[in-house]
């Protein structure tokens, strides 16, 4: 198709050129004729190369709209509210904060390491992430598993 254009731009100039020449007077002399046809030639090549370029541009454009690639917009990526949430409804959760263990949130809300891995589905508890939110398990008191302080039996060093 390109290949085409360029033809087709080639020959139109050429039998432009070609009317041109004929169409002159017999009172011009050659030397001016020749070099008239000299700088129209260098012309046309340059017109040639624009419509090369234009040419290119196009294809690169129609390519772009046959195959567009994948944008990193946030306009269709979901918020969190109308993400569905893998939490049960009415289930107690833990954000892990800087330097909390599975063993300290477990004694935090009086459920064993064992459960807490259990409920979510944590293998490796090496691998627990500041921010991650955690189920509870349904402990033995309630009360306890709301409450965001410690009880003040506990030490801190325990």
């Amino acid at each position: 198709m390109l290949r085409l254009r360029r033809r087709f731009a080639f020959l139109s100039v050429s039998a432009l050129l070609i009317a041109l020449s004929f169409a002159q007077t017999s009172s011009e002399t050659s030397g001016g004729s020749s070099s008239e046809l000299i700088e129209l030639s260098r012309k046309i090549d340059q017109q040639n190369m624009k419509i090369d370029l234009l040419s290119q541009q196009i294809l690169k454009l129609q390519q772009e709209i046959e195959h567009p690639k994948p944008s990193f917009s946030l306009e269709g990526a979901p918020r969190a509210t109308e993400v569905a949430s893998p939490i049960p409804a009415g289930s107690n959760t833990h954000i892990v904060a800087k330097g909390e263990t599975l063993t300290s949130i477990a004694r935090m809300h009086k459920v064993s390491v064992e459960e807490l891995q259990k409920f979510n589905h944590i293998e490796n508890d090496r691998k627990l992430q500041i921010g991650q939110t955690l189920v509870l398990p349904p402990g033995p008191s309630p009360a306890a598993a709301t409450s965001p302080s410690p009880s003040p039996s506990a030490s801190p060093n325990e």
